[in-house]
């Protein structure tokens, strides 16, 4: 258990590398990746209970911040405040890296955040989210979410910006196949053009990812599951 009391507080981010250091994973800021106020600035109340698997605990803490967290060769990890400016690392489509196939979508997410919390002398504190954007085209889609760790009115704000981030990286959900690019990491923005789909200069940020081999063609390929920037 974590910040029980006020004696060695440790941030989300701290309590996440002890968890993942007993995996034999050592968190990293090297190279420096862009982190949230969250991670850094949140000192929650978090136990880990007897039987708890070690992704369960990884994703109930990382479900406070915005941050994601994605893998490095050598036993080494990270986290990145996925931000919507961020600038793409690569360009996919006429050119080296083409698209040898891609499927595109729209989903519908949540298009408000409602967080509460409790101040220290247990009154009720609330913060709404709110798209804009998703509540004009007639989406109306609310998710609640309650954390007495939260004793602040910045804390729940936060909270509320990080649930709202993570469901935006989930409304263009895509898929592409490409030949193997070795330096793609997970959380990379990429530019793509497929003339195919009407797809044009458009962003996508990199969630998941697979490299297939394929015997006959005697090639590799790799398949990126895509989100919002």
């Amino acid at each position: 258990r974590w910040n029980a009391t006020t004696v060695s507080p440790r941030s989300v981010w701290m309590v996440l590398a002890r968890i993942l250091a007993r995996a034999g994973l050592h968190l990293t800021t090297t190279p420096t990746q862009p982190h949230s106020t969250a991670i850094d600035g949140f000192y929650p109340d978090f136990t880990i209970t007897p039987g708890t698997r070690g992704d369960t605990a990884v994703r109930r803490l990382l479900s406070m911040v915005p941050d994601q967290l994605f893998f490095l060769p050598h036993g080494q990890a990270q986290t990145k405040d996925p931000r919507p400016t961020e600038t793409p690392a690569w360009e996919y489509g006429p050119g080296d890296n083409i698209v040898l196939a891609g499927r595109y979508g729209q989903a519908v997410t949540t298009s408000r955040v409602r967080v509460l919390g409790r101040d220290p002398g247990g009154n009720r504190l609330l913060h709404d989210e709110i798209d804009w954007t998703a509540l004009g085209d007639g989406i109306d889609i609310l998710e609640q979410v309650y954390d007495p760790n939260l004793s602040t009115d910045i804390e729940t704000s936060h909270r509320a910006l990080a649930v709202m981030r993570r469901r935006a990286l989930e409304s263009h959900p895509a898929a592409i196949t490409a030949p193997t690019n070795v330096f793609l990491i997970l959380q990379d923005v990429l530019e793509i053009t497929d003339a195919r789909c009407a797809i044009s200069a458009r962003r996508y940020r990199v969630l998941a990812d697979r490299v297939n081999f394929h015997r006959r063609q005697l090639r590799y390929h790799h398949t990126m599951m895509l989100g919002a920037p």
